[in-house]
């Protein structure tokens, strides 16, 4: 049964980004649209066969410096936020800079980011990192405070350790938390890392997106924005999965 309604909500949601692709189609012919606006979706397809290679090289790139910011800026997020709930001297001091930082437009940082530590890859990841850090901060605090008085007052009623109340009590009550962060960063991330490439970089997604748009082949930026897009949605489908696959008690919802 269950796989029955797996299929059945894959074909759903196949046929609506038919339909989608078909509207799409439509409006370009029927309106001229130029293609510089909006390329028709046969002429983005024409132009993902024609650079397949150029487009899977610079997919890989910024999946991997997503990637690397993704987990980076998590790890981060959930360090601090077991300092901030251990400590409310640290959460004092460290939440107004954490809020403050994550305050500063994405745009703004990277040329900053590229003065400090240079052209290339380790400038595109920190973007990543600050972009992905800030939902697992929040979250890890929210979801370690989660648990209420009456459950933490029995478990140390039973003498519990620190540690076993964090396995047993603590890490499960915020993994909902976190994994809703997860799904928030991941496709962030994408677009942290594709931010940090027109300044910081000679390729991967963002830097063909503004290469193929300085040229006028709109096509190509067009099919980049596309594959770009996919990249972000895939990335959100790997962190629900995951969520899926960890998360197997009822969640409560307000």
């Amino acid at each position: 049964m269950s796989v029955a309604r797996v299929l059945a909500g894959t074909l759903r949601e196949a046929g609506a980004v038919l339909g989608l692709l078909v509207l799409w189609q439509l409006v370009t012919m029927l309106l001229a649209v130029p293609v510089f606006l909006l390329p028709q979706p046969i002429v983005i397809a024409q132009a993902f066969a024609s650079n397949v290679d150029p487009i899977a090289r610079a997919l890989l790139l910024t999946a991997a410096e997503a990637g690397l910011g993704f987990i980076g800026g998590n790890v981060l997020g959930l360090l601090l936020a077991f300092v901030f709930v251990r400590s409310s001297l640290m959460a004092r001091l460290g939440l107004p800079l954490a809020i403050g930082l994550r305050s500063v437009p994405l745009i703004a940082l990277t040329p900053l980011l590229t003065i400090i530590f240079g052209f290339g890859l380790t400038t595109i990841v920190l973007m990543a990192i600050l972009i992905s850090f800030f939902p697992a901060l929040v979250a890890g605090i929210t979801g370690l405070r989660a648990p209420t008085p009456e459950a933490l007052a029995l478990m140390r009623a039973l003498d519990a350790p620190e540690s076993l109340l964090y396995r047993r009590l603590r890490i499960p009550a915020a993994l909902p938390y976190i994994f809703a962060a997860f799904k928030i960063s991941a496709p962030a991330s994408v677009l942290a890392a594709m931010v940090a490439e027109w300044t910081a970089a000679n390729s991967g997604l963002g830097y063909l997106i503004l290469d193929a748009g300085g040229r006028y082949r709109f096509p190509l930026m067009w099919a980049a924005i596309v594959a770009a897009t996919a990249l972000a949605v895939l990335a959100f489908v790997v962190a629900a999965a995951a969520e899926r696959r960890v998360i197997r008690w009822p969640v409560e919802t307000a």
